[in-house]
This record gives structure tokens, C-alpha cells and sequence, in this order.
């Protein structure tokens, strides 16, 4: 967005917010009848608490406000969380998972080798989740690049909510299913030579991993993801799940916009 269209856009904003909030407009816009639109938001202590869809050509009307709103409130919404929960996983240094890895498993116990295997295939989660935010980072510079908002770039934003809200439910689902071979797994690292070469943080990340179950139970269940055995069908299920979710928390929202007068 160039610095003549943002002035334009916030001096428009500013005449619907009131005298203590904070305004912002987001640098992508949705078409409607030929006309760009911008999502703006009005905001209290860093809160979104309404919001505004204003154009650069002519005047507002309602109805094309209402357009607009369905596809950039869902693009800034989707947006939002993939980039909240992915960089939560970003910020996990790697290292956590690499060097507890790089220490041999000589060992008969069942439960000890299931415990590893669980921790593996929590690092393997961790790559996917870092590849995909990466992925969308690169995907959102471009699109800030070309500025206008396409069906293809919200299609987009569900496909990957509905991978972030998926890999959250495999990692939680791992750390609550194999909780105890984890800690066996933990326990027997703990008595090994190298265990001592870990970093102080590295040896707090693994004995803490299995901590802290009805809160992680708590996380899985609130992402109320419809679970099958059929690892296709669940990813087609929850994408079908995540419009349908998607569609009714914007059309609320339709009661915070501001309209011109």
C-alpha cells in the first residue's frame, strides 16, 4: 500500500473511531463492483472492537461493505491465528528435539523405544509446523506485494488453518497418548553419560514435555476437531468443519461494522 492510499484510508477511519481508540488499516484489499476495499479496525488497549470496510474510489455503500467484510475479516481472521500458533512453534529452539535425539537408545524396554519413537515423530510435527509457517510468511509477503485479495488466497488461508489446527491435534494427541512411555523415555536419557552434555535448557524441555496433562488435554479438546480413523477423511471432514466455523464467527461480526454516515 503506498503512503497516499494509507493516508486516505485512516483519514476515512478516523472520522468513524471514537476519540480513544486506536485505528488501523490493513495494506490488502477485496474488489467489489470495480472498487477497492480495505479492511479498517478500531482498537482499545491493542483489542480489535469494530471495524470498517472503506474504499479508495467514490463513496461506501453498505451493501458493498458487507461484501468486502465477508472475505477480508475471514483473510485477517485466518491470518491472524496461522501466524499467532505458528510462530509459537518457531520460537522452539530445535535443538530441543536434535540433541536429546542424538544420544544412542540401547535399550530392551518396549516402553523406553516407544517413548523415543513418540519424541521423533514430536520432532517430525515440529519440522511440518515450522515448514508451513515459513511457507505462509513467504505466500503473505507476496500477496502484500500485488495487494489485492483473491477466492484462491482465502481457499488458501482455510487449507492452512486447517493444517495448523490438525498438527496442534497430532502433538497434543502424542503428548497425551504415549504421556508415560515419554517419561520412561525421559527417565532413561536422564541416567545416560550424554544426558550431562545437553544444555540446561534442552534437559528442562524434555523432562517437562509430559507436564502439565489437563492443560494439554484442555488445549486438544478445545480445538473440537471431528476425530475418525481415517486420516483422509478427518482432513477433508475439519477443512468442511473450518468454513463452516469461519462463516459464522464473520457473519457475528457483521454487527461491529461501522458504516459511514
Amino acid at each position: 500500500m503506498d503512503k497516499k492510499t494509507e493516508k486516505l484510508l485512516i483519514k476515512k477511519a478516523k472520522k468513524l473511531a471514537k476519540w480513544y481508540e486506536g485505528v488501523f488499516v490493513n495494506p490488502v484489499f477485496w474488489e467489489v463492483n470495480g472498487k477497492p476495499y480495505y479492511m479498517a479496525g478500531f482498537t482499545v488497549h491493542n483489542t480489535a472492537k469494530a471495524t470498517a470496510y472503506l474504499t479508495t474510489v467514490g463513496e461506501e455503500t453498505r451493501e458493498e461493505a458487507e461484501i468486502a467484510q465477508s472475505s477480508l475479516s475471514l483473510f485477517s481472521d485466518t491470518s491472524t491465528n496461522i501466524f499467532k500458533v505458528g510462530g509459537e512453534h518457531l520460537k522452539i529452539d530445535i535443538t530441543y528435539y536434535t540433541e536429546p535425539l542424538k544420544i544412542p537408545v540401547n535399550s530392551t524396554d518396549l516402553t523406553v523405544n516407544e517413548g523415543h519413537k513418540a519424541f521423533e515423530q514430536l520432532w517430525d510435527l515440529q519440522q511440518k509446523f515450522n515448514q508451513l509457517t515459513n511457507d505462509y510468511k513467504s505466500y503473505y509477503d507476496e500477496l502484500l506485494q500485488r495487494e489485492q485479495l483473491m477466492q484462491t488466497d482465502i481457499d488458501h488461508n482455510i487449507e492452512t488453518v486447517n493444517w495448523v489446527n490438525l498438527y496442534q491435534y497430532e502433538t497434543l494427541s502424542l503428548l497425551l497418548d504415549r504421556n508415560n512411555a515419554l517419561r520412561v523415555y525421559s527417565n532413561y536419557l536422564m541416567k545416560t553419560k550424554e544426558w550431562k552434555s545437553l544444555s540446561r535448557d534442552q534437559r528442562i524441555f524434555v523432562t517437562q514435555i509430559t507436564d502439565n496433562v489437563a492443560k494439554v488435554e484442555e488445549n486438544r479438546r478445545s480445538l473440537a476437531l471431528i476425530e475418525v480413523d481415517d486420516q483422509e477423511k478427518m482432513i477433508a471432514l475439519n477443512k468442511e468443519k473450518a468454513k463452516s466455523d469461519l462463516k459464522k464467527g464473520i457473519d457475528k461480526q457483521k454487527a461491529y461494522i461501522r458504516y459511514p454516515v
